[in-house]
C-alpha cells in the first residue's frame, strides 16, 4: 500500500504542476470505505473535456475484477479508463498531453454546453 500511496502523490503532483500551468485539468481523488460504492477508480478526472478514470497500482498490485470491469465501462463509453501502473507513468503522460493538445472538438462542446446548458 505504501507504494501504491507514494505512486499516487506522483501523479497527482504531475497533474497539479500541469493545471498550475494553465491546462484544462480537473480531478478528484476517491477514497474508498463503508460509505463509498466498490470499484470506483481512484481518480476521476476531466481533462480538456475528456473524461478519465484512472486507476492506480503499485507495480506488485492487481485491480479487481471489478475494478477492471468499471474501467471496461468507462473505455466503452467513450472516455479514457486506465489501469495506471508506475511502469506506465510516462506513456500516461503522453495520453494526457496528447489530449490537452486536441482542440478539434472544443467547439463542438462549447456548442453543446450552450444549446442545452439550461434543461428547464
Amino acid at each position: 500500500m505504501a507504494g501504491e500511496k507514494q505512486f499516487e502523490k506522483q501523479v497527482k503532483g504531475w497533474l497539479n504542476n500541469l493545471k498550475q500551468e494553465g491546462h484544462p485539468i480537473k480531478f478528484i481523488k476517491i477514497w474508498g470505505g463503508g460509505f463509498q460504492k466498490a470499484g470506483i477508480p481512484d481518480l476521476i478526472c476531466c481533462i480538456n473535456g475528456i473524461y478519465f478514470e484512472v486507476e492506480l497500482k503499485a507495480s506488485n498490485g492487481r485491480p479487481t475484477d471489478l475494478q477492471e470491469h468499471n474501467i471496461k465501462l468507462t473505455n466503452s463509453a467513450n472516455g479514457i479508463g486506465i489501469i495506471l501502473y508506475p511502469e506506465g507513468f510516462e506513456q500516461f503522460k503522453t495520453i494526457v498531453k496528447g489530449v490537452i493538445g486536441c482542440n478539434s472538438h472544443i467547439q463542438v462542446l462549447a456548442a453543446l454546453k450552450a444549446a442545452n446548458s439550461n434543461t428547464k
